[in-house]
């Protein structure tokens, strides 16, 4: 996530300051409580109406790292797998020749519409998106070659791509408004309790 700026938060911070060690804990667990809410409550419901995917897998997707010593911020991070079409909200675009047995497929996407990798055969009776992939590569690195192409789910674009095709001033504003009610929570526990 890009950098936020929050303001409002000045006397805040320079609390935080004057309690040492103990004012540090608490702008940590701030940052994580926030990464964790903006993760729960608007990432992935944003996410996953715009693409149709489900907020489960999207869940899934988005790991909260917590802010510790020595990295004192927490992060959203998103993954870079593509995410399979069958999970997207998609639809299919007949493409010419081929006798009307193949169309491209269309996934629902942030802002509009975005192709994704791979076809469907619009006349099946499950019109299945798939792909073809020529070779296989192992976790060792070696890479199989075949001479045809073998048949598997198709992959659309992954939820980092989605991240970053989102508005960043929203993303900045969410962030900031977490962040700001979860730092005052904690400073009010400490001063009051």
């Amino acid at each position: 996530m890009s950098d936020v700026t929050i303001t409002g938060l000045t006397s805040a911070l320079t609390l935080l300051d004057t309690l040492g060690k103990q004012g540090d804990r608490i702008a940590r667990d701030a940052a994580t409580n926030a990464a964790r809410t903006l993760r729960a409550e608007y990432l992935t419901q944003a996410l996953s109406s715009q693409t149709g995917v489900s907020v489960r897998i999207v869940r899934s997707r988005l790991n909260v790292k917590k802010a510790t010593q020595q990295y004192p911020a927490a992060r959203v991070n998103f993954s870079g797998a593509g995410v399979l079409v069958r999970d997207y909200k998609y639809t299919l675009q007949r493409v010419s020749g081929g006798g009307g047995t193949r169309a491209r497929l269309i996934v629902n996407w942030v802002g509009g519409k975005k192709l994704a990798a791979g076809f469907a055969n619009p006349r099946g009776s499950q019109r299945t998106p798939l792909a073809t992939r020529n070779s296989k590569t192992t976790s060792r690195g070696k890479t199989y070659n075949y001479r045809t192409g073998k048949m598997v789910d198709a992959l659309g674009p992954s939820m980092a791509a989605a991240y970053l095709a989102m508005p960043q001033g929203q993303v900045s504003a969410a962030a900031e408004k977490e962040l700001q009610a979860a730092a005052f929570t904690l400073i009010d526990e400490v001063l009051n309790g």
